[in-house]
Protein backbone atom coordinates (compact mmCIF):
# COMPACT_ATOMS: atom_id res chain seq x y z
CA UNK A 1 0.00 0.00 0.00
CA UNK A 2 1.80 3.36 -0.83
CA UNK A 3 2.10 6.12 2.21
CA UNK A 4 -0.81 7.91 0.46
CA UNK A 5 -2.82 5.34 0.80
CA UNK A 6 -1.58 4.84 4.41
CA UNK A 7 -2.70 8.68 5.15
CA UNK A 8 -5.97 8.26 3.83
CA UNK A 9 -6.34 5.09 5.71
CA UNK A 10 -5.40 6.54 8.78
CA UNK A 11 -7.97 9.59 8.53
CA UNK A 12 -10.57 7.92 7.67
CA UNK A 13 -10.13 5.32 10.69
CA UNK A 14 -9.46 8.07 13.02
CA UNK A 15 -12.99 9.72 12.08
CA UNK A 16 -14.96 6.32 12.66
CA UNK A 17 -13.19 6.68 15.62
CA UNK A 18 -14.89 10.55 16.59
CA UNK A 19 -18.20 8.88 15.21
CA UNK A 20 -18.34 6.34 17.66
CA UNK A 21 -17.54 8.42 20.58
CA UNK A 22 -19.71 10.95 19.95
CA UNK A 23 -22.67 8.14 19.30
CA UNK A 24 -22.02 6.81 23.02
CA UNK A 25 -21.71 10.30 24.05
CA UNK A 26 -25.29 11.01 22.97
CA UNK A 27 -26.19 7.67 24.30
CA UNK A 28 -27.03 9.35 27.92
CA UNK A 29 -23.48 9.19 29.46
CA UNK A 30 -22.56 12.11 31.87
CA UNK A 31 -20.25 14.22 30.02
CA UNK A 32 -16.84 15.44 31.73
CA UNK A 33 -17.14 19.15 32.98
CA UNK A 34 -14.82 22.15 31.00
CA UNK A 35 -11.97 21.02 33.31
CA UNK A 36 -11.84 17.40 32.36
CA UNK A 37 -12.77 16.22 35.17
CA UNK A 38 -16.07 13.69 36.09
CA UNK A 39 -19.48 15.79 36.51
CA UNK A 40 -20.44 15.34 40.55
CA UNK A 41 -23.92 14.66 41.60
CA UNK A 42 -24.58 15.67 45.40
CA UNK A 43 -26.93 13.08 46.66
CA UNK A 44 -28.69 14.45 50.28
CA UNK A 45 -30.38 11.86 51.65
CA UNK A 46 -32.51 12.53 55.01
CA UNK A 47 -32.25 9.42 56.47
CA UNK A 48 -30.42 5.79 56.41
CA UNK A 49 -32.31 4.39 58.98
CA UNK A 50 -35.07 2.49 56.87
CA UNK A 51 -33.47 -0.59 54.98
CA UNK A 52 -35.23 1.36 51.84
CA UNK A 53 -32.71 4.32 51.96
CA UNK A 54 -29.77 2.12 52.00
CA UNK A 55 -31.03 0.44 49.07
CA UNK A 56 -31.32 3.67 47.03
CA UNK A 57 -27.97 5.27 48.74
CA UNK A 58 -26.25 1.99 47.05
CA UNK A 59 -28.19 1.82 43.94
CA UNK A 60 -27.76 5.38 43.23
CA UNK A 61 -24.09 5.14 43.33
CA UNK A 62 -23.86 2.00 41.00
CA UNK A 63 -26.20 3.59 38.50
CA UNK A 64 -24.03 6.62 38.90
CA UNK A 65 -20.93 5.50 38.51
CA UNK A 66 -22.14 3.76 35.42
CA UNK A 67 -23.36 6.54 33.28
CA UNK A 68 -19.99 8.64 34.48
CA UNK A 69 -20.69 10.51 36.91
CA UNK A 70 -19.06 11.01 40.40
CA UNK A 71 -21.26 10.87 43.47
CA UNK A 72 -21.66 12.84 47.04
CA UNK A 73 -23.61 11.60 49.47
CA UNK A 74 -24.42 12.66 53.02
CA UNK A 75 -27.63 11.52 54.82
CA UNK A 76 -28.85 14.11 57.79
CA UNK A 77 -30.13 11.36 60.32
CA UNK A 78 -33.65 12.91 60.52
CA UNK A 79 -32.13 16.43 61.01
CA UNK A 80 -33.00 19.20 58.71
CA UNK A 81 -30.35 21.49 59.88
CA UNK A 82 -27.55 19.17 59.47
CA UNK A 83 -28.90 18.31 56.19
CA UNK A 84 -28.91 22.43 55.43
CA UNK A 85 -25.51 22.37 56.55
CA UNK A 86 -24.76 19.12 54.38
CA UNK A 87 -25.76 20.50 51.39
CA UNK A 88 -24.21 23.57 51.76
CA UNK A 89 -20.43 21.75 52.18
CA UNK A 90 -21.46 20.11 48.99
CA UNK A 91 -21.53 23.23 47.41
CA UNK A 92 -19.09 24.93 48.49
CA UNK A 93 -17.40 21.35 47.45
CA UNK A 94 -18.13 21.70 43.50
CA UNK A 95 -21.17 19.65 42.72
CA UNK A 96 -22.78 20.04 39.70
CA UNK A 97 -26.49 18.97 40.10
CA UNK A 98 -28.20 18.24 43.77
CA UNK A 99 -30.59 15.51 43.83
CA UNK A 100 -32.45 15.78 47.48
CA UNK A 101 -34.97 13.56 49.55
CA UNK A 102 -35.80 16.32 52.07
CA UNK A 103 -36.14 15.64 55.30
CA UNK A 104 -38.53 18.43 55.98
CA UNK A 105 -40.48 19.38 52.80
CA UNK A 106 -40.75 22.79 54.29
CA UNK A 107 -37.53 23.48 55.64
CA UNK A 108 -35.66 22.14 52.52
CA UNK A 109 -36.34 24.85 50.55
CA UNK A 110 -33.73 26.82 51.79
CA UNK A 111 -31.41 23.87 50.40
CA UNK A 112 -32.68 24.64 46.96
CA UNK A 113 -32.33 28.02 47.22
CA UNK A 114 -28.87 27.82 48.17
CA UNK A 115 -27.66 25.22 45.29
CA UNK A 116 -30.14 27.85 43.10
CA UNK A 117 -27.72 30.77 44.19
CA UNK A 118 -24.73 29.04 43.46
CA UNK A 119 -26.14 28.50 39.60
CA UNK A 120 -27.01 24.29 40.77
CA UNK A 121 -30.32 22.56 39.38
CA UNK A 122 -32.04 20.31 41.58
CA UNK A 123 -33.99 17.22 41.29
CA UNK A 124 -36.13 16.50 44.55
CA UNK A 125 -35.72 12.96 44.84
CA UNK A 126 -38.87 10.38 46.03
CA UNK A 127 -39.85 13.61 48.18
CA UNK A 128 -41.01 16.82 46.88
CA UNK A 129 -39.78 20.05 48.55
CA UNK A 130 -42.74 22.57 48.78
CA UNK A 131 -42.20 26.22 47.89
CA UNK A 132 -38.88 25.85 46.56
CA UNK A 133 -38.97 25.83 42.52
CA UNK A 134 -36.99 22.98 42.00
CA UNK A 135 -35.99 21.54 38.53
CA UNK A 136 -38.03 18.46 38.85
CA UNK A 137 -39.27 16.09 40.98
CA UNK A 138 -38.93 12.09 40.47
CA UNK A 139 -41.23 9.71 41.87
CA UNK A 140 -43.46 6.77 42.37
CA UNK A 141 -47.36 7.76 41.91
CA UNK A 142 -47.31 8.33 45.89
CA UNK A 143 -51.62 8.73 46.21
CA UNK A 144 -51.85 5.10 44.10
CA UNK A 145 -49.45 3.89 47.01
CA UNK A 146 -52.41 4.91 49.30
CA UNK A 147 -54.82 3.77 47.65
CA UNK A 148 -53.59 0.21 46.79
CA UNK A 149 -53.01 -0.23 50.71
CA UNK A 150 -56.15 0.69 51.27
CA UNK A 151 -58.03 -1.20 48.94
CA UNK A 152 -55.85 -4.85 49.61
CA UNK A 153 -56.87 -4.20 53.23
CA UNK A 154 -60.70 -3.16 52.91
CA UNK A 155 -60.40 -6.48 50.37
CA UNK A 156 -59.74 -8.89 53.13
CA UNK A 157 -61.33 -6.65 56.06
CA UNK A 158 -64.53 -5.20 54.40
CA UNK A 159 -65.37 -3.83 57.71
CA UNK A 160 -64.51 -3.09 61.30
CA UNK A 161 -62.34 -0.96 63.04
CA UNK A 162 -59.22 0.65 61.61
CA UNK A 163 -56.22 2.18 62.94
CA UNK A 164 -54.07 4.68 60.49
CA UNK A 165 -50.27 5.20 61.31
CA UNK A 166 -49.27 8.12 59.54
CA UNK A 167 -45.62 8.90 58.67
CA UNK A 168 -44.06 12.01 59.46
CA UNK A 169 -45.85 15.26 59.15
CA UNK A 170 -43.45 17.34 57.60
CA UNK A 171 -42.58 14.89 55.27
CA UNK A 172 -45.24 16.15 52.06
CA UNK A 173 -45.51 12.27 50.93
CA UNK A 174 -47.04 11.55 54.38
CA UNK A 175 -50.05 13.44 53.39
CA UNK A 176 -50.42 12.18 50.11
CA UNK A 177 -50.12 8.60 50.98
CA UNK A 178 -53.43 9.10 53.85
CA UNK A 179 -55.03 11.06 50.49
CA UNK A 180 -54.62 7.51 48.85
CA UNK A 181 -55.98 6.11 51.91
CA UNK A 182 -58.80 8.20 52.39
CA UNK A 183 -59.86 8.05 48.40
CA UNK A 184 -60.73 4.44 49.21
CA UNK A 185 -62.13 4.26 52.66
CA UNK A 186 -64.29 7.65 52.14
CA UNK A 187 -66.56 5.27 49.20
CA UNK A 188 -69.92 4.89 50.35
CA UNK A 189 -69.86 1.42 50.58
CA UNK A 190 -66.86 1.38 52.48
CA UNK A 191 -67.58 4.50 54.93
CA UNK A 192 -70.62 2.80 56.17
CA UNK A 193 -68.89 -0.17 57.23
CA UNK A 194 -65.18 1.10 58.47
CA UNK A 195 -65.04 3.13 61.28
CA UNK A 196 -61.35 4.84 61.81
CA UNK A 197 -60.99 4.16 65.55
CA UNK A 198 -57.58 6.14 66.13
CA UNK A 199 -54.99 7.84 63.66
CA UNK A 200 -51.17 9.52 64.04
CA UNK A 201 -48.52 11.04 62.47
CA UNK A 202 -45.14 9.70 63.82
CA UNK A 203 -42.52 11.93 63.86
CA UNK A 204 -39.30 10.72 62.04
CA UNK A 205 -41.17 7.79 60.56
CA UNK A 206 -39.94 6.01 64.00
CA UNK A 207 -40.73 2.52 64.51
CA UNK A 208 -41.45 3.14 68.45
CA UNK A 209 -43.73 5.30 67.77
CA UNK A 210 -45.89 3.32 65.79
CA UNK A 211 -45.43 0.46 68.38
CA UNK A 212 -46.71 2.84 71.40
CA UNK A 213 -49.15 4.54 69.96
CA UNK A 214 -50.87 1.12 68.56
CA UNK A 215 -50.15 -0.19 72.27
CA UNK A 216 -52.10 3.14 73.79
CA UNK A 217 -54.71 1.82 71.19
CA UNK A 218 -55.06 -1.60 71.58
CA UNK A 219 -55.22 -1.75 75.60
CA UNK A 220 -58.24 0.71 75.08
CA UNK A 221 -60.03 -0.96 71.97
CA UNK A 222 -58.44 -4.56 71.10
CA UNK A 223 -61.94 -5.81 70.52
CA UNK A 224 -62.48 -2.95 68.12
CA UNK A 225 -59.78 -3.01 66.15
CA UNK A 226 -59.21 -5.22 62.89
CA UNK A 227 -56.94 -3.80 60.44
CA UNK A 228 -53.79 -1.19 60.74
CA UNK A 229 -52.76 1.09 57.57
CA UNK A 230 -49.23 1.71 58.48
CA UNK A 231 -47.35 4.45 56.91
CA UNK A 232 -44.41 2.28 55.78
CA UNK A 233 -43.29 -1.33 56.42
CA UNK A 234 -41.14 0.04 59.34
CA UNK A 235 -43.91 1.47 61.12
CA UNK A 236 -45.90 -1.84 60.43
CA UNK A 237 -43.46 -3.80 61.81
CA UNK A 238 -43.74 -1.45 65.12
CA UNK A 239 -47.47 -1.63 64.85
CA UNK A 240 -47.46 -5.76 64.02
CA UNK A 241 -45.05 -6.10 67.45
CA UNK A 242 -47.63 -4.47 69.43
CA UNK A 243 -50.46 -6.71 67.86
CA UNK A 244 -47.90 -9.70 69.15
CA UNK A 245 -47.82 -8.26 72.56
CA UNK A 246 -51.50 -7.66 72.60
CA UNK A 247 -51.53 -11.17 72.09
CA UNK A 248 -53.71 -10.29 69.22
CA UNK A 249 -51.68 -12.13 65.82
CA UNK A 250 -53.65 -13.37 63.46
CA UNK A 251 -56.49 -11.66 64.74
CA UNK A 252 -55.65 -7.98 62.99
CA UNK A 253 -54.41 -7.13 59.42
CA UNK A 254 -51.82 -4.80 59.16
CA UNK A 255 -50.33 -3.24 55.52
CA UNK A 256 -47.57 -0.75 54.74
CA UNK A 257 -45.47 -0.40 52.16
CA UNK A 258 -41.08 -0.30 50.62
CA UNK A 259 -41.37 -4.10 50.58
CA UNK A 260 -38.43 -4.52 52.74
CA UNK A 261 -36.73 -7.49 53.12
CA UNK A 262 -38.27 -7.69 56.99
CA UNK A 263 -41.98 -7.16 55.43
CA UNK A 264 -41.77 -9.55 52.44
CA UNK A 265 -40.85 -12.45 55.32
CA UNK A 266 -43.40 -11.19 57.78
CA UNK A 267 -45.89 -11.68 54.11
CA UNK A 268 -44.47 -14.86 53.52
CA UNK A 269 -44.82 -16.15 57.10
CA UNK A 270 -48.48 -14.37 57.65
CA UNK A 271 -48.40 -11.95 59.88
CA UNK A 272 -48.08 -8.78 57.28
CA UNK A 273 -51.27 -8.73 54.75
CA UNK A 274 -49.37 -6.77 51.99
CA UNK A 275 -46.56 -4.07 51.24
CA UNK A 276 -46.24 -1.81 48.24
CA UNK A 277 -43.39 -2.44 45.57
CA UNK A 278 -41.70 0.80 44.34
CA UNK A 279 -38.78 -0.35 42.00
CA UNK A 280 -35.67 1.86 43.65
CA UNK A 281 -33.86 0.92 40.39
CA UNK A 282 -36.33 2.52 38.02
CA UNK A 283 -36.55 5.54 40.10
CA UNK A 284 -33.09 5.80 39.97
CA UNK A 285 -32.14 5.64 36.28
CA UNK A 286 -35.27 8.09 35.90
CA UNK A 287 -33.73 10.52 38.04
CA UNK A 288 -29.81 10.25 36.75
CA UNK A 289 -31.99 11.09 33.02
CA UNK A 290 -33.12 14.10 34.74
CA UNK A 291 -29.63 15.33 36.09
CA UNK A 292 -27.65 14.55 32.36
CA UNK A 293 -30.68 16.64 30.64
CA UNK A 294 -30.40 19.48 33.14
CA UNK A 295 -26.39 19.87 33.10
CA UNK A 296 -26.98 19.78 29.16
CA UNK A 297 -29.79 22.24 29.24
CA UNK A 298 -32.44 19.83 26.68
CA UNK A 299 -35.49 19.29 27.62
CA UNK A 300 -36.88 15.69 29.31
CA UNK A 301 -39.78 13.95 29.58
CA UNK A 302 -42.32 14.09 32.53
CA UNK A 303 -45.48 12.76 32.82
CA UNK A 304 -47.39 16.21 34.93
CA UNK A 305 -46.91 18.45 36.77
CA UNK A 306 -47.67 18.97 40.94
CA UNK A 307 -47.93 22.07 42.55
CA UNK A 308 -45.24 22.62 45.41
CA UNK A 309 -47.03 25.21 46.83
CA UNK A 310 -46.32 28.11 44.99
CA UNK A 311 -44.68 26.11 41.45
CA UNK A 312 -45.78 23.55 39.42
CA UNK A 313 -42.74 21.42 38.93
CA UNK A 314 -42.62 18.74 36.07
CA UNK A 315 -43.08 15.63 38.10
CA UNK A 316 -41.94 12.18 36.36
CA UNK A 317 -44.07 9.86 38.02
CA UNK A 318 -43.65 5.87 38.19
CA UNK A 319 -45.95 3.22 38.92
CA UNK A 320 -46.14 0.49 41.67
CA UNK A 321 -47.06 -2.71 42.44
CA UNK A 322 -48.86 -4.14 45.28
CA UNK A 323 -47.20 -7.26 46.87
CA UNK A 324 -49.30 -10.18 48.49
CA UNK A 325 -48.47 -13.72 49.26
CA UNK A 326 -49.83 -14.67 46.70
CA UNK A 327 -47.77 -12.00 43.39
CA UNK A 328 -44.21 -12.13 45.70
CA UNK A 329 -42.55 -14.97 43.88
CA UNK A 330 -43.62 -12.97 40.48
CA UNK A 331 -43.50 -9.40 41.73
CA UNK A 332 -40.04 -8.53 44.03
CA UNK A 333 -38.21 -12.15 43.50
CA UNK A 334 -38.33 -11.56 39.79
CA UNK A 335 -37.19 -8.46 39.93
CA UNK A 336 -34.09 -9.06 41.79
CA UNK A 337 -35.13 -6.87 44.43
CA UNK A 338 -34.50 -9.93 47.12
CA UNK A 339 -33.43 -13.20 46.78
CA UNK A 340 -36.33 -15.83 47.38
CA UNK A 341 -34.11 -17.75 49.96
CA UNK A 342 -34.00 -14.66 52.02
CA UNK A 343 -38.00 -13.98 51.85
CA UNK A 344 -38.39 -17.71 53.03
CA UNK A 345 -35.21 -17.88 55.14
CA UNK A 346 -37.50 -18.33 58.00
CA UNK A 347 -40.28 -21.05 56.79
CA UNK A 348 -37.30 -22.98 55.76
CA UNK A 349 -35.51 -22.96 59.28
Amino acid sequence: MSTFAQRVLKVVLMLICVMFLCSCRQQGSAEETDTGRKPVIGFSLATLKEDRWLRDRDIFIAKAKQAGYDVMVKHANNDSQLQFEQVNDMIAEGIDVLVIAPQDSDDAARCVNAAKKAGIPVVSYDRLVLNANVDAYVSFDVVKVGQLMAEALVSEVPEGGYIIVCGAENDHNSKLYYSGYMSVLSRSKNAQKIDVIAETWVEDWRREGAFDFVSKVLRENGDKVHGIIAGNDSLAWGAIDAISVARLTGKIKVVGHDADLAACQRIVEGTQLATIYKPIKNLVEATLEVCDALLKDEPFSYNRTINDGTYDIPYVMLDVILVTKDNIDDTVIKDGFHLKKDIYRNLDE
